[in-house]
């Protein structure tokens, strides 16, 4: 009994910590979408000076802008290029593993308790006048096991 109390805890807990974690997300979210907007009002700013900084006497108002217009695909390239070759690393992939062995041990180890309770509630419930057969028990393990699944 105190193992299931003790889950109903470990449960309201992991629910109380992921409501936190959640909030805290959509702060963040909400200021990061307030920066990104500053930001590219600053790119904006940045753009409009070095474009007069070029038309005085150096270049044309024609050229200033597809000198800009290539920086910026150039930058938006290689942005691109990174965001692209960005594959999960080898910590991310063996906590995948660590996580999926974690998974196939714990519906391992949730069978054999199914098995071992039908078991024993078969063991508990049988008269003992009766004589069954081995045969006769498994078969009748076998029917318990799949009407339950």
């Amino acid at each position: 009994m105190r193992s299931v109390e003790l889950a109903k805890v470990a449960a309201a807990a992991e629910s109380l910590r992921l409501k936190r974690i959640a909030s805290r997300q959509v702060v963040r979210g909400v200021c990061g979408a307030g920066a990104a907007v500053f930001a590219i009002g600053v790119l904006v700013l940045i753009h409009v000076v070095i474009y007069h900084l070029l038309t005085p006497g150096l270049v044309s108002p024609v050229w200033a802008s597809l000198i800009l217009l290539a920086i910026d695909a150039v930058a938006a390239g290689m942005l691109s290029i990174s965001a692209r070759s960005n594959t999960p690393d080898a910590i991310e992939l063996e906590a995948l593993e660590v996580r999926r062995q974690a998974v196939t041990e714990l519906r391992k180890a949730t069978t054999f308790i199914a098995l071992a309770g039908e078991v024993a509630g078969m063991a508990l419930r049988r008269p003992r006048t009766v004589n069954r057969s081995r045969v006769g028990l498994a078969a009748e393990l076998a029917a318990r096991v799949m009407r339950r699944t």
